[in-house]
């Protein structure tokens, strides 16, 4: 991890002057217009830049405008590694999806930067933390949490909920767009692109603005980390993704060789050249992909925390093929015991997650749980993706509880018996032929 303030040089103790703030800074409309505003009002801001694989950003241009939007300094620190590692890994390995569809590319982020804004504000002397989150939205839940959990002393800044920045800012994103007009103001939103957008190596998700009606398709502009499904490429792309204990460190070739099985003329899949090596390059390459084939894209309406519901527009190539993977990896790996409990499990985990609740001890608990689970999600999937579809053709692994004697049709060993099911059956069966002799035939039977 390193850290950067300004140019390069080493960063400097504030003003101690009890108007100091360290803002979660992106560059977009929101942050923008805040860093000015506290500026205005008397603040010592340092902006603080978290790189974690933005991918539509320029972090050095961001920087340099936070400058000239009138940050007393700006910080830049390297956290891609620490959030694949340590914040990306348990929720992939957990299948962690809120309402069952969403990734949580944001959530996952939020608790990442805030551990790092009070880590800055300590560094700097500055007495309060700010984000650029809405009184609205879960983010503003998200980042104080970690605020607060990480130093219950610190003070927190959050500006969309000032009655002073909500009477000069009551007509949202317009009066937001006129401020930056007015003050000369850098910023990436304009009324041509009227929307938010997070993004980082995991994601970038849209939001507000006209995307706020729901029966709006997505404008094709937003499509700027993958293609569309329908111009994705005609033909199909393989590969085959290497696992060690719940963990993708390897992408190689997928190479088709023509074989004949008891008459059946097959196709069949070898492993080749190795393609991407280490956790940080196979998502990567995986993520590029999955975009160049139009996987990874999801529109949906949520319940957002504070209740009311939202419309977001998000873009996970590489996630969305990684979970899909590893989900068809554990089938292989893992009892049906433990599958089940993970699934009983995630959608807990997964609202913690979502809802700012990382550290939290509950939180904590699920990871624990997670982590103890991947010691023998070792093997590899091959992946196939066509326009917007990812499919795991294929599954192998040397500690894999799959076993050909015992699963197949053909002939009779004595590790399965199938006269020994009539007892099975006989057994589980009792419960229901008990309440059916006693207390007769049931509605609906």
């Amino acid at each position: 991890m390193s850290t950067a303030a300004g140019k390069g040089q080493p960063m400097s103790k504030g003003s101690g002057s009890g108007r100091s703030v360290v803002l979660a800074y992106s560059g977009g409309l929101d942050t923008t217009v805040i860093l000015h505003w506290l500026a205005a009002k008397g603040y010592e801001v340092t902006a603080m830049l978290l790189d974690i694989g933005q991918q539509v950003e320029n972090l050095a241009a961001i920087g340099e405008r936070a400058k000239r939007n009138g940050a007393a300094r700006y910080v830049v620190v390297d956290a891609k590694q620490e959030l694949l590692g340590e914040y990306f890994l348990p929720c992939l390995q957990g299948h962690c999806r809120y309402e069952g569809r969403y990734l949580m590319g944001t959530s996952i982020a939020r608790p990442l930067i805030a551990k790092h804004q009070v880590r800055i504000a300590r560094e700097v002397g500055a007495q309060w933390v700010a984000h650029g989150a809405t009184g609205k939205g879960n983010d503003q839940v998200r980042f104080e949490l970690g605020y607060l959990a990480l130093d219950p002393t610190i003070k927190v800044l959050p500006v969309w909920r000032d009655s002073a920045f909500i009477a000069e800012f009551s007509a949202g994103r317009k009066s937001m767009l006129d401020y930056v007009e007015k003050h000369g103001l850098e910023v990436k939103a304009s009324a041509k692109k009227p929307w938010s957008t997070d993004d980082n190596l995991l994601h970038i998700s849209y939001e507000a603005g006209i995307l706020e009606d729901p029966w709006l398709s997505a404008p094709a502009a937003i499509f700027e980390r993958m293609v569309h499904p329908t111009k994705a490429p005609d033909t199909v792309e393989r590969f085959v993704i290497q696992w060690e204990h719940g963990v993708p460190m390897r992408v190689v070739k997928s190479v088709a060789r023509r074989e004949t099985r008891d008459g059946v003329d097959l196709e069949v899949y070898d492993t080749g050249t190795t393609l991407a090596e280490g956790l940080a390059a196979s998502f990567k390459w995986i993520d590029e992909a999955a975009a160049r084939n139009g996987v990874g894209w999801l529109g949906m309406v949520e319940s957002r925390y504070v209740g009311m519901k939202s419309r977001g527009e998000y873009q996970a190539p590489g996630h969305t093929v990684l979970l899909a993977a590893h989900a068809d990896l554990e089938g292989l790996c893992l009892t049906g015991s433990v599958i089940q409990e993970k699934e009983r499990r995630m959608p807990d985990f997964a609202a913690l997650v979502y809802t700012g609740h990382w550290f939290d001890p509950a939180c904590s608990a699920h990871r624990a749980f997670v982590a103890a689970t991947q010691s023998m999600v070792t093997g590899e999937t091959r992946v196939a993706l066509y326009k917007g579809n990812v499919t795991i053709e294929g599954r192998r692994s040397s500690v894999g509880l799959y076993d050909f004697g015992i699963a197949t049709m053909d002939g009779e060993g004595e590790t399965y018996r199938q006269e020994d099911a009539s007892g099975f059956i006989r057994l589980h069966s009792l419960p229901l032929r008990m309440r059916a002799l006693k207390q007769g035939q049931q509605q609906g039977g």
